[in-house]
């Protein structure tokens, strides 16, 4: 099974929905969760896959994450463009072939760090693993 496949049957199932419930929910045919859940074609269709998300009441990283799976850029990569320059540098950094592996996990933690700034740390512990992320690539 897939990933967007696996991520779609899991978040159906904490949501306590039958395919049909939330096949009403999306106001889609029964048979098309079917064939999300089970890989089959269907979701390359971005405004069915928010649908999905919207139905399941997903949480903004979790739409995401499905949005990812099924191959789109999540709400805020897609608000900015592919043309954004900080993007673009982000980009251009993590697919340097000069850069080892350990230059780029370092690079990511750096990006992450900084941005915490502005987006504090919750209680699920990012600052803490951001740390122990750095001890161990600067060892």
């Amino acid at each position: 099974m897939d990933e967007f496949a696996t991520l779609f049957q899991r978040w159906r199932e904490r949501a306590g929905l039958s395919q049909n419930a939330l096949a009403r929910r999306m106001g889609v045919n029964p048979a098309y969760v079917n064939r999300l859940e089970h890989g089959g074609r269907g979701a390359g269709n971005r405004e069915l896959v928010e649908a999905a998300a919207t139905a399941l009441s997903l949480s903004p990283a979790e739409r995401d994450a499905l949005l990812g799976a099924a191959g789109h850029w999540p709400d805020s990569l897609a608000e900015l463009g592919p043309a954004d320059p900080s993007l673009q540098l982000v980009a251009s950094v993590l697919t340097d072939p000069g850069l080892s592996e350990q230059e780029r996990a370092l690079f990511r933690l750096q990006v992450r760090l900084a941005a915490l700034a502005w987006r504090p740390p919750a209680a699920d512990g990012r600052l803490a693993d951001a740390a122990e992320q750095l001890g161990n690539l600067l060892r």
